[in-house]
């Protein structure tokens, strides 16, 4: 029976050790693998500027607060959302696992200018990509906000205020290369 109990502590340590060292490794953009509830300032909300509109967004920047999103969000206040900063661009692709309300989701190019827009309904497990493989940002806001608020293709984003967020949140703009507007 002690061998037993030494072989089962000695599992649960390593299960525990394998789960510390989770949350200790580097993901591919360089920012520490912890969960995105965890992450300094993930539940914070930033002033964002859209076409002249003032919003309130929460900025999921690592890729594991990319991955959980609004993950298990019940609604969204009004002007209220989630941007999604990546350090390069390419075509981006979302679903809304786990997420119960519809969303507005619009795709932006590295100058903060809106490309597209799209609907999701919540729950879906089928993606919706950007057309575009130019995308840097993406802005999810509450179901039908970027009709309802006149917010079209060519809508810019305001760069001074994502790189301040971005900064305030305790990353580099630089490293994601936002170049605030002069």
């Amino acid at each position: 029976m002690f061998f037993l109990k030494k072989i089962l502590v000695g599992s649960a340590l390593l299960v525990g050790v394998g789960v510390c060292a989770f949350f200790v490794l580097e993901e591919s953009s360089g920012e520490p693998a912890v969960p995105a509830r965890e992450c300094k300032g993930f539940d914070t909300a930033f002033p964002l500027t859209l076409g002249g509109k003032k919003l309130s967004v929460r900025a999921a920047i690592t890729e594991l607060e990319h991955q959980q999103g609004l993950t298990g969000c019940r609604g969204l206040p009004e002007n209220s959302g989630m941007i999604f900063v990546y350090p390069d661009e390419a075509r981006r692709s979302f679903w809304m696992r786990g997420v119960p309300v519809r969303l507005s989701i619009g795709f932006f190019d590295a100058n903060g200018i809106l490309l597209e827009t799209n609907e999701m309904r919540a729950n879906d497990l089928s993606v919706t990509s950007s057309r575009s493989e130019s995308v840097k940002f993406v802005l999810e806001m509450p179901s039908g906000w970027f009709g309802e608020n006149g917010v079209r293709a060519g809508a810019a984003l305001s760069l001074r205020d994502l790189a301040a967020l971005v900064g305030q949140r305790g990353f580099s703009p630089e490293k994601f290369k936002i170049l605030p507007e002069k």
